[in-house]
C-alpha cells in the first residue's frame, strides 16, 4: 500500500518572515526600539555623564537580550553569533586589535613629527569614553555585522556581502563633518576588517571589541577627533600638525593615508586566515 504523506506548503506569515529583508528589519526594529528608550531615559534622568554612560550600557545589553529573543522565538534558531564559546578571548583580542593598530598610527605620525604629546590627563577620564564606544560598537555591530551580514552572506556568499557591507559602512558616515574621499575610503576599509573579523570567528564579540577600541584609543588615549566628531581631552592630549592627507585633518585619524595603509593589510591578514579556516560561504548560485 502506498502511503502519500501531505507536502509542507508554508504559509503567507511563514514565508514573510523568511523573508530576507523582513529578517534583516525585524531585529533591528525589536531591538533598537528598547534600546533607544532606555538611552533617552538615562538621558533625562541622570545628570551625571558617567551615570547616562552607564543607563546607556544597560539599554545596549537589554537589546541584545532582546534580539536573542527574536532569533529564537521568531527566526526559531541559536543566534550562534552571541555563542559563550571564545566570547572572552575573542573580545580582549579584538579590542587588544584596534587600540594596537590605532597605536601604531599615533607612533608613525609622531616618528614624522606629525603628533607632539602636550600632556597628560588622570586615568579617570578613560571612563566615559570607554563605556560610550562600547555602547557604539555593540549596536553597530548588531546591526551591521550581526543582522545584514549574517543574512545577506546566506545568499550573496562572503566576498559580495563583505564588499557591499564595508561600502554601507561607509555610506553610513556620510553625513559626517569634514569627510573626505580618503577619509571615507578609510571608513570602507575598517567596515572590511570588522566584516573580517566577523568572518573568521562567527561571533560579534571581536567585531565589537575591535570597534569600541579603535574609537577609544583616538578619544579617550590619544584625544583625536572619531569620524569628524570634536572630542574633549583623553588620557594623553597632544598636537597634530601637517598635511590632511597624512594627519586626517578636522575628521580625525581615520582620515589619514596611515591608517588606510593598516587597515588594507589587517583586512588582508584576517582574510586570509579566514579562507584558512575554510569560513568562506559561496553566493547560493554556486552552490
Amino acid at each position: 500500500m502506498i502511503q502519500i504523506y501531505p507536502t509542507f506548503r508554508p504559509t503567507l506569515a511563514h514565508r514573510f518572515l523568511q523573508f530576507p529583508l523582513t529578517r534583516m528589519v525585524l531585529p533591528v526594529l525589536a531591538f533598537m526600539l528598547p534600546f533607544l528608550l532606555l538611552q533617552a531615559a538615562a538621558t533625562r534622568f541622570f545628570d551625571e555623564k558617567i551615570f547616562v554612560r552607564c543607563g546607556q550600557l544597560v539599554a545596549a545589553c537589554v537589546a541584545y537580550v532582546t534580539y536573542i529573543w527574536v532569533m529564537r522565538n521568531i527566526e526559531k534558531r541559536v543566534p550562534t553569533e552571541l555563542a559563550r564559546t571564545g566570547a572572552v578571548s575573542e573580545f580582549f583580542l579584538g579590542f587588544g586589535i584596534g587600540s594596537a593598530l590605532i597605536a601604531l598610527a599615533v607612533g608613525a605620525l609622531m616618528w614624522l613629527g606629525a603628533y607632539e604629546v602636550q600632556g597628560i590627563s588622570p586615568l579617570a577620564v578613560v571612563a566615559v569614553p570607554l563605556m560610550l564606544h562600547l555602547i557604539v560598537g555593540m549596536i553597530e555591530e548588531l546591526v551591521v555585522r550581526g543582522v545584514i551580514f549574517r543574512v545577506l552572506q546566506e545568499y550573496l556568499g562572503s566576498y559580495f556581502t563583505l564588499a557591499l557591507t564595508s561600502i554601507l559602512f561607509g555610506v553610513l558616515h556620510l553625513m559626517n563633518d569634514h569627510i573626505t574621499w580618503l577619509s571615507f575610503a578609510n571608513i570602507v576599509a575598517l567596515g572590511a576588517l570588522l566584516g573580517a573579523a566577523f568572518l573568521l570567528t562567527g561571533r560579534l564579540w571581536m567585531c565589537v571589541a575591535l570597534h569600541a577600541a579603535w574609537n577609544f584609543t583616538q578619544d579617550g588615549i590619544f584625544s583625536i577627533n572619531v569620524s569628524g566628531q570634536v572630542v574633549k581631552n583623553g588620557l594623553v592630549f597632544g598636537k597634530l600638525s601637517g598635511p590632511d592627507w597624512l594627519t586626517g585633518g578636522a575628521f580625525g585619524l581615520e582620515g589619514s593615508a596611515i591608517t588606510l595603509i593598516l587597515l588594507v593589510i589587517s583586512t588582508a591578514v584576517t582574510i586570509a586566515l579566514a579562507r584558512r579556516a575554510k569560513r568562506i560561504a559561496v553566493p547560493v548560485w554556486q552552490r
